[in-house]
């Protein structure tokens, strides 16, 4: 009998033991893929109020980012940005400014992902507003899958997706839904 009061109890502590080993492995959350994780859980290196970031290359500004707050993650190479307002300095002149609520920076690739009320504006007058966009520095590319609405010269355009090429300056609204005059009257 005391046999197997031993025996129960070795198996009593390795299931414990096992228990215990496995639970942090439960809790842990993967930070392989960040455009997915919620940054906020996971503690910044560095928390920056009112900053303002140019990104050149040679002696030519790309773009200026201004945030209200800015989260730095050193070891991930990632900024979490809120309130963001962004300037760009297009290859043909000009600017286009682009604002939203909040933003991920992916410092080592040059990539931005914008998230809550996106508008850009640009220096003609036309508003794009979207959900989400986002801006890659290597391909020279902004872009979404979401619903995008762009008013400019008298006319509405509604369509699901967008890119456009910073580079050449093309702009493809993907799956066009409707183009309307501003006033919603449309003159034949």
């Amino acid at each position: 009998m005391k046999l197997e009061q031993r025996h129960l109890f070795w198996i009593l502590a390795g299931i414990l033991f096992l228990i215990a080993l496995w639970r942090p492995w439960q809790q842990s959350k993967s930070t392989s893929d960040l455009w997915t994780t919620d940054l906020k859980e996971m503690k910044a290196d560095l928390t920056f109020e009112g900053i303002r970031y140019t990104k050149n290359i040679g002696e030519k500004t790309q773009w200026i980012l201004k945030a209200n707050v800015a989260r730095l993650y050193e070891d991930k190479n990632i900024m979490d940005l809120e309130r963001i307002r962004i300037k760009f300095f297009p290859t043909g002149g000009g600017h286009v400014t682009v604002t939203a609520d909040s933003g991920v920076y992916r410092i080592d690739n040059d990539e931005m992902s914008l998230n809550g009320d996106v508008k850009i504006h640009s220096e003609d007058g036309s508003t794009l507003f979207s959900e989400t966009m986002h801006f890659s520095q290597k391909k020279k590319l902004i872009w979404t899958r979401d619903r995008v609405l762009i008013k400019g010269d008298g006319l509405e355009m509604e369509g699901e997706g967008l890119e456009y090429d910073l580079q050449d300056g093309k702009l493809t609204v993907k799956r066009q839904t409707t183009v309307l005059p501003e006033n919603g009257e449309l003159e034949l």
